[in-house]
Formats: C-alpha cells, sequence, structure tokens
C-alpha cells in the first residue's frame, strides 16, 4: 500500500519529506471537527489578495491530483500576507487560524468545493500573492522599503481592475482616469460640484477601506493617483471585516443594490464570474485617446486589451516567497509553485493546463501578453515571449474552437509544420 502510494506521488514529481508524506496524513482534528491542516497531504500555506481567490480555488482543487495540498487564507488581503510572511508585524493584528482547501466537484467540472482546516494564529504563510510589489504597499514599507534578504518576488499572472455599476445603469458606459481620481479622492460631494459625474454620495462610490489592500495600492496607481493617495470614499467597513473582491460585485454593486449612482471596482477574476450582476465600464487612462474594456468588446472574455496594453488598470500578480542564496525558493513545494505560476519549462509537468485555469478564472499568463511593465504604474513597453501562447489563450477564453489567424501547428523531424518567421507554440503557429 504504501509503496503503491509512493510510487504515484513521484510520478507526480513532488518533493516529499518525511514519512508522513508517504504514508498519508494522520486524522488530527482540532475545534468542531475541523482538521489540522498540518496533518493534510504536503500542505502548502498561502495568503493575498482576494482579487486572484477564483484562480487558487480552481488550481487548489486540480493540484490534489499531484498530491498537494494548497491552503488559502481567505481573510487575508495582500499587503498584510507580505508582512507576516517576511517577519513584519501583521498590519490587522492577530490574523485567524482557518485556512481554505479545494476539491473539484466530479460531476460537475470547474465547480469547487471549500472547506477548512486550522492553522495557527498568525499561521505564516510559504507563500504570498499580492496585485502590486512590495515596496508599494504602504503596510509593509513601513518596515521595508524592500524585501528583506532572504526574501525574493516573482512574476505571475496578469489581472486588471475593472469599475462596476449595477447592470440597471444605462446612462454610464464608460469613464476617464480623470474622473476616477475625482471619485475615489476627492468625493461625491467635490466631484458633484466639479460637475464631472454624478454619484449620489460618498456611501455608493465602493472601496476597500484597509491601507494593507493591494488591490487599493493598484488601483490608485492605474487611476493615477500615485503611491500613498487616501483614497477617501469608504462604505465604513474597517480592517477588520475587509469588502473583498467578491463582495464588491455581490453586496455593493450587485442587483441588491437599486440606486444607478453607484460604483465600485473588482477584479477580472470575479467580474467575469458575475457578468450577470454587474456592468463592467470602459477607461480612458491617463493620456489615452479612447477608452477600453479590459476584453475586446462587452460580451467577450479574450483579455485582448489587457494583453496588448491598451487597458491600463492592470498588472502582474506578484509571488513573495523566502529562497535560498541562489534566489530559488527554499521550500521544494514552492519551488513547483513558482514555477507553475511563471510557466517555467523547468517544472514538473501538471496533468492539467495551467492557462485554462488562468482563461477559465480571468487572469493572463505572461507567455500571452505583447507588453511588460518595469514598475506597478500604468507604463507599458513591448513584450516577446519566447514561448508565446496567444492563440491557445483566446481558444481557451472564448470558448471558440477557431480564431482567426490562428493556424494549428505540430512538431515535424525536429522542426515545426509552421512558416519561416514563425514557431509551433502551445499547438498553434505563432510569430517570433
Amino acid at each position: 500500500m504504501h509503496m503503491r502510494q509512493a510510487k504515484t506521488l513521484l510520478v507526480a514529481g513532488l518533493f516529499l519529506v518525511g514519512s508522513a508524506a508517504v504514508n498519508g496524513p494522520s486524522r488530527a482534528y482540532a475545534q468542531g471537527g475541523i482538521p489540522d491542516c498540518k496533518a493534510l497531504l504536503n500542505p502548502v500555506f498561502m495568503a493575498g489578495t482576494t482579487a486572484v481567490i477564483p484562480v487558487i480555488r480552481l488550481l487548489g482543487a486540480r493540484l490534489k491530483q499531484v498530491g498537494m495540498t494548497l491552503l488559502w487564507n481567505e481573510n487575508s488581503d495582500g499587503c498584510s500576507a507580505e508582512s507576516l510572511l517576511t517577519g513584519g508585524p501583521p498590519p490587522l493584528g492577530a490574523v485567524r487560524s482557518v485556512f481554505s482547501q479545494y476539491t473539484e466537484d466530479t460531476t460537475q467540472p470547474g465547480k469547487v468545493i471549500v472547506t477548512t482546516c486550522n492553522g495557527t494564529i498568525n499561521q505564516v504563510p510559504d507563500l504570498a500573492i499580492n496585485d502590486v510589489s512590495f515596496s508599494s504597499c504602504q503596510a509593509t514599507s513601513v518596515y521595508h522599503q524592500t524585501l528583506p534578504p532572504g526574501f525574493a518576488e516573482f512574476q505571475g499572472p496578469v489581472q486588471g481592475l475593472v469599475p462596476v455599476v449595477p447592470l440597471g445603469n444605462d446612462f454610464v458606459n464608460d469613464i476617464t482616469a480623470e474622473e476616477l481620481q475625482a471619485l475615489y479622492t476627492c468625493g461625491a460631494k467635490a466631484n458633484n460640484q466639479a460637475g464631472v459625474m454624478t454619484f449620489s454620495s460618498d456611501q455608493t462610490i465602493y472601496d476597500y477601506n484597509c491601507a494593507n489592500s493591494g488591490m487599493r495600492e493598484l488601483w490608485a496607481r492605474g487611476i493615477g493617483a500615485g503611491y500613498g493617495v487616501t483614497l477617501s470614499p469608504t462604505i465604513g467597513l474597517g480592517c477588520g471585516n475587509p469588502i473583498t473582491a467578491e463582495s464588491m460585485v455581490t453586496n455593493y454593486v450587485g442587483p441588491s443594490i437599486t440606486p444607478l449612482a453607484t460604483i465600485g471596482y473588482t477584479s477580472t477574476e470575479y467580474y467575469d464570474q458575475y457578468r450577470n450582476l454587474v456592468k463592467g465600464l470602459k477607461v480612458r487612462g491617463v493620456n489615452q485617446i479612447l477608452a477600453y474594456l479590459p476584453d475586446s468588446d462587452i460580451t467577450s472574455t479574450d483579455k485582448l486589451n489587457i494583453r496588448e496594453g491598451r487597458y491600463t488598470i492592470q498588472n502582474s500578480l506578484k509571488l513573495v516567497a523566502a529562497v535560498d542564496s541562489n534566489g530559488v525558493p527554499t521550500l521544494p513545494l514552492v519551488k513547483n509553485l513558482v514555477g507553475w505560476f511563471q510557466g517555467s519549462v523547468d517544472q514538473v509537468k501538471l496533468p492539467f493546463d495551467l492557462n485554462e485555469i488562468y482563461a477559465l478564472r480571468g487572469v493572463v499568463p505572461q507567455c500571452a501578453m505583447r507588453v511588460t511593465k518595469d514598475s506597478d504604474l500604468p507604463v507599458f513597453k513591448h513584450y516577446k515571449h519566447p514561448q508565446p501562447c496567444h492563440c491557445a489563450f483566446q481558444v481557451l477564453a472564448t470558448g471558440k474552437s477557431s480564431i482567426p489567424g490562428c493556424v494549428p501547428c505540430a512538431a515535424v523531424d525536429g522542426g515545426t509544420s509552421c512558416p519561416d518567421g514563425q514557431i509551433c507554440s502551445s499547438g498553434y503557429c505563432e510569430a517570433i
């Protein structure tokens, strides 16, 4: 029995340490019958931005295929998680000990069942994920302007933040970065006096009322408000009960909100999941002439305008982990995770397509990007990935069987079936 299980896990490519990983978890339970997180099979503790939870849930469920238990603190935020990981005090005070784990419903692919386990108070995550760089966090930069020695930051897939209004709002279809600056730094009263846009009160301009929110920091930079700017209008919730990317859609600008003068923002991950509840607005970024959605149009999920740099409120997710002197994550399971997030060919091949998870959950892998950034500010430059996946991503994201200009290919005798100037990458001929 033990030999069979060990062989299965070896094929999956995980680095197993100690007999507990081979023999399986013991049935250690804590409060109320909730299992002890550390007794689960190959647990990896993670925390960070609520924006990315749709990706984490599906990824965590599918990683169980390779014997890894991804555990996520769903009551965390990006900057607090980084602070806790890198040795700073937890900005929110004592961080709760309950972590979520995920299982995919075998009868409904893509549907994830969430259960919980008990960690410890202020459980230090093995890997933190944030919307912005470590140095952009007001919470963490109080303690460190840059990452302390022994830690490194890695680039993950790209997400966008989307201004959203209730579906019944037929009066507003687009908005400028300058209007968003006025709304989120001056408030509704000052904004209405300026005659820029009519949103009835600060109580209907919904924001993440927590200085530790990576989403808030990215939003400020994306609309041109800059570092450290106080985004004044809030709904009065404190950091102990933060608005999340999901609650922004479901509670504050969702179907229960009737005023047409209501606006908020959420991540592309949640926007894609709840398009039946909210309407995304086109954004004209700083110094732009036209306004854009994250996608090519209101019905699409292709993330074309993110991938080509026209939609400016976007950033690559930042992954922070402890590393050795060579900059390699010290924990083998975290090393695998970081490699998978980055699409590294050096990592063990997964039995599922991670880019499919990205496409289904509203983020863009680096291989599908044509632009990149050197900072969290919306300043882009051209980018060419060595193994592009533009066509494969569009097929996965849109559900279309074919995309104009995308030609399937195959490797032939050490070369490819693609014409000169193209390579066979992710199953399609891609320009190099």
